[in-house]
Order: C-alpha cells, then structure tokens, then sequence
C-alpha cells in the first residue's frame, strides 16, 4: 500500500481504505469482464472513425467546422468557435502521428495549424506573443488572450518547428506570455485584457495551470533554455501543493497529470521530495473519480461515472488516468486504473455515432439516443471528440507497452 511513513504523502487514511474497497469489488468485475471489454476492443476502428470525422470537418481554409449535430438535417453558423479547443484538437491530430498510428491527416493538420496561426496568434510586444479569444466567436466582452490558450497552443504547435512550419521567436514569444502571467509562487493568472492591457488578476480557471505547464514544456523540448523548465516545475509544484488539502474535493485534471508523467518519465525533476510529492498528488486526484465509476456491467451506464456521462468530460478523465497509470508506483493502484481505462473507454467507443454523415462524433451527452432529451444532448463539438480520441489513444498506448493488446 502506499507508504505513510513519508512526510511528502498527503494520502489521509481514509483513502487507503477507500482503495481497498476499491480493489477487491474492482478485481472480481476485472476477472469477469476484462477479455470482453479491453483486449478484443478494437480500439484502432474507433480511433479512425473519430479522426476521420476531425478530419472531415477541417474546412479548406483550415478552420474546424466546430459544431455538428447527431442528426445531419440540423447545422450551424460556424461562427461559435473556441481558438483554445482548436489547439487542442491540432494537438490531439499530432499525438494520433506521434502514437504511430497513421500520418495522413498530416496534411491537413498543417493546413490547420496555419488557420490558427494566421487568425488567431497575435504579437503583443517585442518579445510576447498571444493567443486571441475574439468576442464574436466566444460570446464574451472584450478581446482576450488567455494563458491556457498559450499553453495548448505550444503543445499544438512546437512539432512544427522542425519541420519549419513555424518560426522559433513566435513559440518563444507564446513562452515570454506564460511566464510574465505566472507569478512567483507558481500562479498562473487565467486572462489578459487585450482592450486595457492589463492582466485581469480576478478570474480563475481550474485547467489554465497545467496547460500552461504543458505548453512550456513542449517548448523546453525544442528550446532547452532552463527558464522554461523552472517554470514548469514550479507551476506544478504550486498545484500540487495547493490542491493537496482538498482531499476528496481535489478537481481533476488531467493537464497536470500529463506535465507529471513527462517530468518523471524523462528525469526532469531533480528534488526527490518534488517527485514524492507529484506522485501522492496525482495518486490522490485518482481516488474521487474511481469512487464514483460505473462497475456493474448490468448497468446501462458501465464505465461512466454516477454523476457524469458526458463523453468530452470523461475522454479528459480517461486521459488524465493514463497518466496517472505511469506515475504512480502502486502496483494495486495501477491494477485499479487498469480496470477503470478499460470500462471506461468501452463506455466511449459505446456511445460514439457509428454511422452516418457524423459518423466518429461524440455528442455532448451519453443519454443522445434516448427520445425526451434536451437539444443540446446531441451536439458534437470538435472538442468532444478531441478528447475521446486522445484518451483511447492514451489506453491503447498503455495496452502496446505491456502487452495486451
């Protein structure tokens, strides 16, 4: 079990007990179910059916078409869009390459890539770039750059350096953004006032952090100046240790873990206490959401969670716990983990549309089949599916490396 004795654990008892419950009811479901519902699931269709429906809605000019509808007859006015969610997707379209599955969305990923760069990324003074969120598009008041956007942004865009898709001073000017909007401790301000020129110190975002950990990160690989690599850690080192008194109220996200797993598995974090501590941190954000997963196959909801079914929301917890399934060192742990990406990635590829014009979209809600739902529960944003792919791209990975899949 996990080690008490550390004065770096933040783990309480209670939740020590709560993974042994955990393990003996998640163990008999796993005998029970696991050849069914993991290694013969062939993650590889379901994968491809997504990605070609991102790539299907990436318009001429390289712009997402953002919103579809389970039923074709129903379109929308793409003038709803988020450029933040366009990098994420550019960057899970980048992961589906770099996982080695296939290149030939490439192309078209490029295309997009450039849209983005062209209408979105912005000069803000002599050494900072920014991405702009513009009021027409996200419905709010003013002009806006956001530093998770910043962050995603890197982590979409950094690939293209090598191949001279972009120049070297625009990522480092998105880098010189998200270091002038953290702070000393490690906080990270969520918006700058584009109109005012002013960092608005008052709004918060919970994923904001992590993201711009993320982007950093991607922008150390290609530019190892070890500016970004502090701020990387002390990013993450602020999270963790102002998230870890929340205990079962800890939120989850999955960006933070992602920042972890690459620190750990490429020995970027040099302070043995920092690693203990990124370890209890993300041990302890998996707890809550085991809790509450779905594990009786008779259940119509098997794999979601009691109080959560909408597929773009639970994609990033499938993302997040496969990172987790590499960070931590618990062996019953990583059985646990195991057990949930498997029921919870078969819930996914259950409630993905299979046919159809907008066959590969993932609507907004599981319950999208049922008569009596509300409109919104068939919408298909490219986020939704964005996130999907890049948890089932997460599981498959974790089933090549141990060898059952």
């Amino acid at each position: 079990m996990f080690d008490l004795s550390s004065p770096t654990t933040y783990i309480p008892t209670i939740f020590i007990i709560m993974v042994g419950i955990f393990i003996s009811v998640l163990w008999k479901d796993a005998r029970k179910n696991t050849h069914e519902n993991t290694w013969e699931l062939p993650y590889f269709d379901v994968i491809a059916l997504s990605m070609n429906y991102i790539n299907r809605n990436i318009n001429p000019d390289g712009r997402f078409q953002y919103r579809q509808n389970v039923d074709p007859e129903i379109t929308y006015k793409n003038d709803v869009y988020n450029s933040l969610r366009h990098a994420g997707t550019l960057f899970t379209m980048y992961q589906y390459e770099k996982l080695g599955l296939e290149t030939k969305f490439k192309d078209n990923r490029i295309i997009s890539s450039k849209y983005f760069i062209d209408r979105y990324i912005r000069k803000l003074d002599d050494s900072k770039y920014v991405v702009v969120s513009f009021p027409e598009e996200e419905g709010i008041n003013y002009h806006i750059a956001k530093s998770g956007a910043a962050g995603v942004a890197l982590c979409a865009l950094c690939n293209l350096y090598q191949e001279k898709e972009i120049d070297l001073p625009t990522l480092r000017g998105l880098g010189e953004f998200l270091l002038s909007m953290t702070d000393d401790e490690g906080n990270v301000w969520a918006y700058y006032n584009l109109e005012t020129n002013e960092v608005d110190t008052n709004a918060e975002a919970i994923f904001y952090p992590g993201e711009a950990a993320a982007g950093l990160l991607n922008l150390y690989e290609i530019d190892p100046q070890q500016k970004w690599l502090n701020a990387v850690i002390k990013i993450i080192m602020n999270i963790v240790n102002t998230r870890k008194t929340m205990k079962l109220d800890i939120p989850f996200d999955h960006w933070s873990v992602y920042v972890i797993k690459e620190l750990l598995f490429k020995l970027l974090v040099k302070d043995q206490n920092d690693v203990y501590d990124m370890r209890a941190y993300a041990e302890q954000m998996a707890i809550p959401v085991l809790s509450n997963q779905i594990t009786n196959p008779k259940n119509s909801y098997f794999g979601a969670l009691i109080d959560n079914i909408r597929p773009c929301s639970l994609g990033t917890i499938m993302e997040g716990l496969a990172s987790i399934y590499f960070i931590t060192e618990n062996d019953q742990l990583k059985m646990i983990l195991s057990k949930a990406l498997s029921i919870g990635n078969y819930f996914l590829a259950k409630v993905q549309v299979k046919t159809g014009l907008n066959a590969g979209g993932l609507p907004n809600s599981a319950n999208w089949v049922k008569p009596g739902v509300t409109p919104n529960a068939s919408i298909i944003r490219i986020d939704n599916v964005s996130h999907v792919v890049l948890g089932w791209l997460r599981y498959q990975n974790i089933l090549k490396i141990t060898g059952k899949y």
